[in-house]
């Protein structure tokens, strides 16, 4: 058997996903990830990790970049934003120039297609890879798709029924073609593989024995929703309204599709993370286990992303180092824009340039995250989690100010009044000069 190369990265990126820790049994029923929490025994988790952008596209172009969003120039929804934010600015591609072979498959950059070929060959060493998309309800209308059955909610509880339907789901593929990547790959150079899964991105379609894990009758509502939530007219434009909570048996259905597809994801890291333990890869492979953003799930009437609230800012974060195979546990902010110059540090290859991102190895071993603001902004509306707080500011100039630590739903603004305004105003506009983002976002 040839000699495991050198040291290597597997970036395992997932949807949509909330920072499950934080949702366990806030809705009454236990959330199912048994793969995660034996990953995490092993693992630093990242408790308060905050993407950069609580959308797809420009999310993933800063995380996979290291760059600020308004640096790049990537704020908003942008399903072309390579061309004009060029590949050569992602760090694959200077994994690719420092000698490593690239690979990748599913949505890790940009979108569940594959990339176009030029781009495809400025960033991995490989052929691009193409996979099926699993159909939303629209596309099949009145008749049922074979081999499916729906179980009801938002966007109607698709679940694969047969053998057959269940290999031809998307994030099956992806782990098949990661565990044969594992498997087959016998190069000299060390490598860089990206595994990008569709769950918990609706439409939530799953095996339907993921669906019949849950029971929908069992899930209650935090008593922090009751009597509903305010908010300003400015995160309305940026995060309109889209679910109505009045019907409970409705949002029980629908928590169900996602928490379905949330434990879905979970299997099918396990089965990459196994392949990977069984291979010659085993102790000289970091794995960064990370999603995009978050999503609301029926509070505030929403059941989408795109807001500046804690519960689609805050996404799971997980790094191993073999080299350091304890469970550790973070709660320090930190952002998605560091992950860059964490493989960076781990590979021994120069940070990246015009990075604000930290590398986090050190918090691997245990040392103490440094005191940061973490901006997620969305245009020119920012926000930032430092210490207990998280404070927001609109482009409109309207603010929000919250205590994270008895008030994580986030429902009284504690306002101007409150002792640590002006402090975390300052730091608000400091970290928005910093970023990039406009006076108008960032005045005091």
């Amino acid at each position: 058997m040839p000699q495991a190369p050198g040291k290597n990265v597997l970036l395992i990126s997932l949807d949509d996903a909330v920072a499950y820790w934080h949702y366990r049994t806030v809705f009454g029923q236990e959330i199912q990830t048994p793969n995660l929490d034996r990953i995490c025994a092993q693992s630093t988790a990242f408790q308060s990790a905050y993407c950069q952008v609580p959308v797809c596209s420009p999310s993933r172009a800063s995380f996979m970049s290291g760059i600020s969003p308004h640096h790049s120039g990537i704020t908003g929804r942008d399903a072309r934003y390579l061309d004009r934010f060029g590949p050569e600015n992602l760090w694959p591609h200077r994994l690719k120039s420092g000698g490593l072979y690239c690979s990748t498959g599913g949505k890790v950059v940009l979108g569940y297609r594959a990339l176009p070929e030029r781009i495809h060959r400025i960033l991995y060493s490989d052929a691009p890879e193409t996979y099926a998309i699993a159909p939303r309800r629209r596309r099949f209308k009145d008749r049922m798709l074979p081999g499916h059955v729906e179980f009801g909610g938002f966007r109607g509880g698709l679940a694969a029924d047969t053998e057959a339907a269940e290999q031809k789901l998307y994030c099956n593929t992806v782990a098949d073609r990661a565990i044969a990547f594992l498997d087959n790959y016998d190069g000299a150079a060390p490598f860089y593989r990206g595994v990008g899964f569709q769950s918990p991105h609706g439409p939530w379609t799953t095996p339907r024995r993921f669906k019949e894990m849950y029971d929908p009758g069992a899930f209650r509502q935090p008593a922090a929703w009751a009597g509903g939530f305010t908010e300003p007219d400015a995160a309305g434009r940026i995060s309109p309204a889209n679910f109505h909570n009045s019907s409970r048996w409705f949002w029980k259905q629908s928590l169900r599709n996602y928490m379905s597809s949330l434990s879905y994801a979970d299997a099918q890291i396990g089965r990459v993370w196994d392949a990977l333990k069984a291979s010659r890869f085993a102790d000289s492979t970091l794995v960064v286990i990370v999603s995009d953003h978050g999503l609301h799930l029926g509070e505030r009437n929403r059941f989408s992303k795109g807001g500046l609230w804690e519960q689609v800012a805050n996404v799971p974060l997980i790094i191993h180092d073999p080299a350091t195979p304890e469970a550790r546990v973070v709660t320090d902010p930190v952002g998605l824009i560091d992950i860059g110059n964490t493989v960076m540090d781990y590979l021994d290859l120069p940070a990246i340039p015009g990075s604000l991102g930290q590398s986090l190895m050190p918090q691997l071993s245990g040392t103490p995250a440094p005191d940061r603001a973490i901006p997620t902004v969305h245009g020119d509306n920012a926000s930032i989690r430092k210490g207990r707080y998280r404070f927001t500011r609109y482009a409109c100039g309207t603010t929000e100010m919250f205590d994270l630590s008895t008030d994580w739903w986030q429902k009284t603004d504690l306002g101007p009044g409150h002792a640590a305004y002006g402090d975390m105003q300052q730091a608000h506009a400091a970290c928005c000069s910093a970023h990039g983002l406009p006076p108008a976002a960032s005045a005091a």
